[in-house]
């Protein structure tokens, strides 16, 4: 007797339902994909427990007439295909009819339709893909599918399934990507009788961006258009300014339907060329028009992956797009605040001229790990000289806002200030600690065969510390050595719990999308290891009302955003990783940065310092700290080492 059966419809449904149904969050994605296909112009959808004990879809399209109701949820049975023709150009979003099947298999279905042409209703009721129940029903243009107790005959699926607040996430992020595809239908997602999301469905895909990303995301949004023989590009991008840590906020609709690209990504990402910080990615949605023939979407049966023809062309059109869209009248926001500070640098710079020095020196504190310049020094020189109302005044700011500085790193370090006519007054003491404490640190060194024991000899371009040994010639970052030293000091730091905050006058609010809101406010609790305090304010907000004090009042937005964005791109979240990232961004704030002086002391104080790291070579995000330069490259250089004229034949017999 033969081995092999064919299993019955059923069985294989339940099979199939493990590639079509992962999650809640694919019922929903399957169900508001048919009413999209059915000509929907209005659709809601109601969850509750996240999806897991009732999914409800409801919609105004065409409907289901009697006899099609119960052939539905018939494996393969569809309506948008005929024969193998239409496969290869179809324009729907779903086409393989095993959406239905699949769903009804694990899950109680009940679906009610009619349509225009019908006098009356049909209702049917299934339980783990039997039929149980089908008759008529009042009429009702449309149809409603509501999907109750998911996986109640599947409980190993259920194993699988991540918190409440995981699974609500995906499924609002599926419509937040059917809502860009189709910003002509009105979407409402409501959650245990709560609505969640609504757009107005007049066609504005800016209006949609609003709802979802909020009205300060879309207000800073670019319009970009292409087209060629084969495509049409329409969409939005983000100008540079606004950025995100990961490519979740990257939408691309090819004809209406969401899918992921890794080479179209890249397009948008080269489209934006030097524009962006590295690590740094856009809003984008784009959607592509292009002839069904030319993609082939029968890949997978969540239909996400799609085979493209022509691909290169694809990319080409999109970088060019989104480059002249940007092109216009775009001011990079980095770019533009760093004139401005260099704007302040040049007129602070002008009025020292007046003074002896032509810069003030930066000093190393090792005890307090930052640098601070020396008032006592500078007091002296200034007092010698003629003054005026102008230098004094800019000079007093100055010196305030030094020990201003000053005084937030000592509370960095839980120490305690010392007041100002103090730190003046004992300026000398802490020269001569500093002495003692390169000695400690020189004597270290020596017993270290790793790192190298430098001679400092100046600072290069008031960024590099030019400095020698007997293996050559050593350059080193000073902001690059700096972040790996407080990087190992925070990477310890950073998750106690009782650094001290400060109060802001006026709070700082964050508006996420839907999705990353839920996401953020099951997870904020990880926020409070780093200082930082988040409380929910308002629909799709978080409040700030007051930081920690390691954390400038400047960086606040930018910084907490990066915290955020570190939350809600970890799949599996690590507390260990997510310190490491949050002590590497807060070295990386708080270090000197480039075009800074620094004395000679100073300079020693932090090779010493490098020296005494786990880790000297290289900084907190992999740049190196230290280049080297040997002897015979030097010389190579100077072509004091070259190939002599006799050929290498002549050179050969002197060996023998």
């Amino acid at each position: 007797m033969g081995k092999i059966i064919e299993l019955n419809e059923a069985l294989a449904n339940q099979i199939a339902a493990g590639e079509v149904v992962e999650r809640p969050a694919s019922v929903v994605k399957e169900l508001v994909e048919n009413s999209i296909d059915a000509g929907s112009s209005k659709i809601i959808i109601n969850v509750e427990e996240a999806g897991l004990r009732l999914i409800e879809v409801i919609d105004n399209g065409l409907g289901l007439e009697k006899e099609d109701v119960a052939l539905a949820l018939r494996r393969h049975a569809t309506s948008k295909i005929k024969d193998s023709a239409d496969l290869f150009r179809i324009r729907t979003l779903g086409f393989r009819g095993e959406a239905l099947p699949s769903i009804a298999s694990v899950s109680q279905m009940t679906i009610e339709t009619s349509t225009a042409e019908e006098e009356s209703g049909t209702k049917l009721i299934a339980k783990g893909g039997n039929i149980e129940t089908l008759e008529p029903l009042a009429k009702r243009v449309g149809t409603k599918i509501s999907v109750a107790n998911l996986f109640y005959n599947t409980p190993a699926r259920l194993k699988y399934i991540k918190s409440l607040q995981a699974e609500l996430s995906h499924i609002t992020d599926i419509i937040n990507r059917l809502s860009l595809a189709h910003p002509e239908i009105s979407f409402t997602l409501v959650n245990e009788g709560k609505e969640f999301l609504k757009t107005a469905g007049n066609g504005d895909l800016r209006q949609v961006i609003a709802a979802i990303y909020g009205i300060g995301t879309a207000k800073k949004m670019r319009q970009i258009k292409g087209s060629d023989l084969d495509f049409e590009l329409t969409g939005y991008v983000s100008i540079p300014e606004l950025t995100r840590a990961n490519r979740n906020y990257i939408t691309i609709l090819i004809n209406g339907r969401f899918i992921k690209n890794f080479l179209l990504n890249r397009a948008i990402l080269e489209g934006y060329g030097n524009r962006l910080m590295v690590g740094r990615f856009p809003f984008a949605i784009l959607s592509i028009k292009i002839d069904p023939t030319l993609a082939d979407v029968n890949v997978h049966p969540t239909k996400q992956e799609v085979r493209l023809s022509k691909e290169r062309e694809l990319m080409a059109l999109i970088s060019k797009a989104i480059d002249e869209a940007l092109s216009e009248g775009v001011l990079i926001p980095e770019a533009l605040e760093n004139l401005q500070g260099r704007a302040k640098e040049k007129e602070a710079l002008s009025v020292q001229t007046e003074l002896p020095l032509q810069n003030n020196p930066l000093y190393y504190d090792n005890v307090r790990q930052d640098f601070y310049v020396r008032e006592e020094a500078t007091f002296k020189i200034n007092k010698n000289q003629p003054s005026n109302d102008s230098s004094e005044q800019t000079f007093d700011n100055f010196t305030e806002n030094q020990l201003n500085t000053d005084a937030v790193n000592e509370k960095m370090t839980d120490r305690t200030v010392e007041s100002t006519t103090e730190i003046t007054d004992n300026s000398l003491e802490n020269t001569v600690s500093n002495f003692e404490i390169d000695f400690d640190n020189e004597a270290k060194i020596s017993q270290s065969s790793t790192f190298p024991q430098l001679e400092y000899l100046a600072q290069l371009h008031a960024t590099y510390l030019l400095c020698q040994s007997k293996e050559g010639l050593y350059l080193v970052d000073q902001h690059a050595a700096q972040e790996r030293i407080k990087y190992e000091y925070w990477k310890d730091k950073i998750g106690e719990v009782s650094m001290e905050q400060q109060i802001l006058l006026a709070p700082y609010l964050f508006t996420l999308a839907k999705n990353d809101f839920i996401v953020l406010a099951e997870k904020k609790d990880l926020l409070h290891e780093a200082g930082v305090f988040l409380e929910e304010y308002g629909e799709n907000q978080f409040i700030l009302r007051e930081h920690p004090i390691w954390l400038k009042e400047t960086e606040i937005e930018k910084s907490i955003n990066e915290m955020i964005d570190i939350i809600l791109s970890s799949k599996e979240f690590s507390l260990k990783k997510y310190r490491h990232d949050l002590a590497a961004m807060v070295a990386c704030k708080s270090s000197i940065k480039a075009n800074h002086p620094l004395d000679a002391e100073s300079a020693r104080a932090l090779l010493a310092e490098l020296a005494t790291c786990k880790n000297p070579y290289s900084c907190a995000h992999g740049r190196p700290t230290i280049v080297h330069f040997s002897g015979d490259d030097i010389q190579k250089m100077f072509r004091r080492i070259q190939e002599t004229h006799r050929s290498k034949a002549a050179s050969w017999k002197d060996f023998e």
